[in-house]
Formats: C-alpha cells, structure tokens, sequence
C-alpha cells in the first residue's frame, strides 16, 4: 500500500475540496449531533465551513455596518475640517475574511498603521493608500493636495504629518463603536509593505471594513482589520434592531405598526356617476349645459378609497353640508 500522495494524487484531492464547498449534508449534521448527545462529556460541536468563514453572523454584520456608516459620516466632517475642502467617505463593505485574503486583497502602495486598542486583545490594522495620505499631508501643510508623483514610502518626518489626519479617523472610529466597547488607541508601528501586518496567523477570521474617501483631487481607500477572536467577548452587546428589525418575535410589532397607520391620512370621495362622451362635444361644453350620467335616480353611489372602491351607499345632508350615508361595503 502506498503511504505517500503524489503530487497529482494531492492536486485531485484538493480540487474535489474546493467542489464541496456546500454545507455539511443536513442528514450528516443530526447524525452527528444524536451520536454527540449520547454522550454527556462530549463537547458542543457546530459545522463549519473550512473554505469561508462564518464566525460573524448576518445580524451582527448589518449592526456593524450601521455602526461603520456613523464612523464614516463622522470622518468625512472632521476630515473635511482638517484639509480645509469638502471630503466625502463612504462605508463601502463591512465583511468577514481570512487574514490572508485580505493581505491578498489589499492593493498598494498603501501605509499600514498597526494599533492597540485597549481593550481588545489583539492588535488592528488601519490603512490607507498612500496617494490619499501624501494629499492629505501635502493639505496639512499648506498645499494644494494635488500630487504629481506618490511615494511608496513615508519618511519619519512625514509619518508625524500623517497621524494628524489618521488620529482623528481612528477617534472617530473609536466614538461608533462606544455601544458596543469604549476603545482607547496607541500607534505601535507603521510600514508599507502589508506582507508585515501579520497580528494574527494568515488562517484567522478577521472583520474587515473598507471606507473610500473622495475629494477635490484626492481618492483612496481607508480599511480597518479587527481580529475576530477580540470581537467575540462583545458580540452579545450589538444593538442589531435598530439597524435590521431582527430581535423581534413575529408579530410583536403589530399593535404598534396598526396604531402609527391609524393616524395616516387617506383620500375618500363619492363617484356620482360617469359617462362617455365624444372629444368633440366636450370642446363644445359652456356653462349651463347638462351632462347625463349613467347613474340612475335612487342608485347606490360609490366612495372609491386611494382610488379604489371601497363603500356604496347614498347621498343626502347633514345640517347644510352635502353628506353620504355608507350603505355596504365592497369585497376588495
């Protein structure tokens, strides 16, 4: 018997790998969870897909974005004030990677700031291209922010000009996720080449969040990486009702929806009758003259709601005021 793989024995078992990357079969998974609950002692266990990550779930993904959007309204206001031109910053994705994607990912050149923030266990990552930063330092200074060549590296010298705009970036950051953890940041180290930003092993779930900031002469990208193991101990206190109406039970929010429709205002009017005439004869039309309708003396008249019949009935007077006497009511 052959103990040792060949290379193309290896290539074929990964590829059949990659082709099942559809959920573990649902008759496998309570197999599993019946052999398990047999036996007290075994620990809790939950498929997990080895090719994507699903540590983060959907609800507090939607709670982070919801969080990330305030961050980037924030940035672009106090970045706006800080290069002295109007900067817009959008939240463009708020996602669950594997540290090794995103350092796949990550297009250059770039600056990457690694930083701590306490209380979090381990360190995050905040970039930005180095193209937006060279105009924002170029800003600070005085100038125009239009850069004719970028550099790939930052000196010593023009890193301190560039915390000035990363600093309140990250303090805005830092003030959007205060529901969900009071973050306080240090800059431990800074560098170009993101093959350096190795905080956790290349295999681990990161949350990873994408901004892109825009202005006169000036675009580039903002991400920020957050390892999820020092997500986890705080994942129980995102608000994610706000954001998405998950956390309700199914109905709950009937009474309150009915009571806010109560009070919407609808347009109600009573159809005295129709007729079809010649375009010609209405052209024709003065004061005075008689229109014949369809509807006959007696008739039930109709009272179309939003358009729609709604009642049939009468019409008659209340006091001085014309009136209509509701007389049934239509199937819709």
């Amino acid at each position: 018997m052959k103990e040792i793989l060949s290379t193309e024995e290896i290539d074929t078992l990964l590829e059949m790998f990659r082709a099942e990357e559809a959920e573990l079969d649902a008759a496998n998974v309570d197999a599993i969870s019946s052999q398990i609950s047999e036996d007290d002692d075994a620990p809790l266990i939950s498929p997990v897909n080895l090719l994507k990550p699903n540590r983060i779930s959907r609800e507090h993904l939607l709670s982070f974005e919801r969080y990330f959007e305030a961050a980037a309204k924030s940035m672009a206001a106090t970045i706006s004030e800080k290069l002295r031109t109007d900067i817009r910053c959008d939240c463009v994705a708020v996602e669950q990677l594997r540290l090794g994607t995103w350092l796949n990912q990550v297009g250059g050149p770039i600056a990457v700031y690694q930083t701590k923030m306490e209380p979090l266990s381990q360190p995050v990552l905040f970039s930005a291209t180095t193209g937006l930063l060279y105009a924002a330092v170029d800003r600070i200074l005085g100038g125009t922010g239009e850069i004719v060549k970028v550099v790939k590296e930052f000196t010593a010298a023009e890193y301190t000009v560039a915390d000035a705009f990363v600093g309140p970036c990250l303090d805005r950051i830092c003030e959007s996720l205060e529901e969900v953890v009071k973050l306080d940041w240090t800059i431990e180290d800074r560098f170009a080449n993101p093959a350096l930003a190795q905080i956790v092993p290349p295999h681990d779930v990161v949350l990873a969040v994408y901004f892109q900031a825009s202005g006169h002469s000036m675009l580039g990208d903002l991400r920020m990486v957050i390892p999820y193991a020092s997500l986890e101990p705080y994942l129980g206190k995102l608000s994610h009702v706000a954001s998405s109406g998950f956390g309700h039970e199914p109905g709950s929010m009937r009474e309150a929806v009915a009571k806010s429709l109560q009070e919407v205002s609808v347009d109600m009017m009573v159809q005295l009758g129709k007729t079809n005439i010649p375009l010609r004869q209405l052209l024709e039309l003065s004061e005075g003259d008689v229109v014949p309708l369809s509807t006959n003396v007696g008739q039930d008249l109709v009272a179309p709601v939003q358009g729609i019949p709604k009642f049939t009935g009468q019409l008659g007077t209340r006091g001085n005021r014309l009136a209509f006497r509701v007389g049934g009511v239509l199937d819709s």
